[in-house]
């Protein structure tokens, strides 16, 4: 007989949880790359649909007490991938090997190419494994990627100058950066660039010295409309500008680096998978790598893209991670530098992010709408 490889993979299961419609950014005219089209320009609600949506995971085990919960965007879409295939390749795997499992997963998965729904399903399992092994040793996940526990580096994103304004002095004081989307591209002309300098400089206004101002720009711009805002918005402290190009769009963000130093150049929001990650890293592309942790390929992408960043002299600073367990417990195990992303806008008040010290990275199933017993 051989050994028992410990507790199998019994079920998969799935919930889906509309983000759109509640996000502050889908009540207000942000710069997108739908820009163009009048009838897109003023709400991203009209085109994003389902995809937007949130996809939680439970991996259930052959012992009731061990799961492990993860969480990826993609809505129905990543959804029926993760249930009508993947699902039936984790049952009655070991449940504490994630490495091998992933891998299975992954080239399972290649026949529907690579990109973001096929990343954004293979991650969102890896990242329940993740969970399941943490509670399986009775660990946070931070203490069993070797990471320390205590509040996070941080920026601060913020929906508009108004909610800027009205940050938490302890908030504030601790922030590297205040960011805001800029409502207007290269579709709008000159006036709609003057109110985006405005926006800055309107935001600068309602922060101390030492606090920097970064923008948003959604894939939306354009290498020589991105350089002259630069230029004009440097007075008022521009840090760095987020995402202007398409994420592809690699030599673009090297030249537009090149360009606009001291201003910063963000992005790898929308990259999926670690060739894509790093290819912003390795050309000098980019001076902070926003990944998502929960939409880029996993925990092992995003951590060895962590990794990386810290060799090339590169910020870490992944999207949306004050949100995300997953990646609050990764930025403590991350080298230095690295920076996590808190949302001022959300229903509660922001505060300083720290991973929770609880088994797994501290998800409540039952919580979210997943049955929970001990049969």
């Amino acid at each position: 007989m051989g050994l028992h490889p410990g507790p199998l993979v019994t079920a998969v299961e799935t919930r889906v949880a509309p983000f759109s419609s509640p996000a502050w950014l889908d009540r207000q005219r942000i710069s997108t790359p739908l820009g163009w089209f009048p009838e897109h320009a003023e709400q991203r609600s009209t085109w994003r649909g389902p995809g937007a949506d949130l996809v939680w995971v439970l991996i259930r085990t052959d012992d009731p007490a061990l799961y492990g919960i993860g969480q990826t965007r993609g809505g129905m879409v990543a959804e029926a991938l993760i249930a009508r295939h993947l699902a039936g390749l984790l049952v009655g795997t070991p449940a504490l090997e994630p490495s091998r499992t992933v891998a299975i997963l992954r080239r399972a998965a290649a026949p529907y190419a690579a990109g973001g729904t096929t990343e954004m399903a293979v991650g969102a399992c890896e990242l329940a494994l993740w969970d399941l092994a943490a509670r399986a040793a009775g660990l946070p996940l931070f203490r069993l990627l070797g990471g320390r526990d205590g509040p996070l580096p941080y920026y601060v994103t913020c929906a508009d100058p108004a909610a800027a304004a009205g940050l938490e002095p302890e908030l504030l004081d601790g922030a590297h950066t205040v960011k805001v989307p800029m409502a207007y591209g290269p579709a709008d002309g000159a006036a709609g660039f003057g109110r985006n300098v405005e926006r800055v400089a309107e935001v600068r206004s309602a922060l101390p010295a030492g606090v920097g101002v970064s923008v948003d720009c959604f894939m939306s711009w354009d290498v020589p409309y991105a350089t002259r805002f630069a230029a004009a918005a440097a007075p008022h402290g521009l840090d760095w500008i987020e995402e202007p190009l398409a994420p592809d769009d690699v030599a673009g963000h090297a030249e537009l680096r090149a360009r606009c130093g001291p201003v910063r150049i963000a992005g790898g929001e929308h990259t999926f998978g670690l060739r894509a990650g790093a290819a912003l890293i390795t050309a000098r592309a980019v001076d902070v790598l926003q990944c998502d942790v929960t939409w880029c390929g996993g925990l092992t992408v995003a951590r060895t893209l962590a990794e990386l960043a810290a060799e090339h002299g590169v910020v870490f600073a992944p999207h949306a991670s004050g949100t995300q367990p997953w990646a609050l417990h990764l930025l403590a195990a991350a080298p230095p530098g690295a920076l996590a992303e808190v949302m001022a806008g959300v229903a509660r008040q922001p505060t300083v992010p720290r991973p929770s010290s609880d088994p797994g990275v501290g998800v409540d199933p039952a919580a979210i709408g997943f049955a929970m017993g001990t049969s």
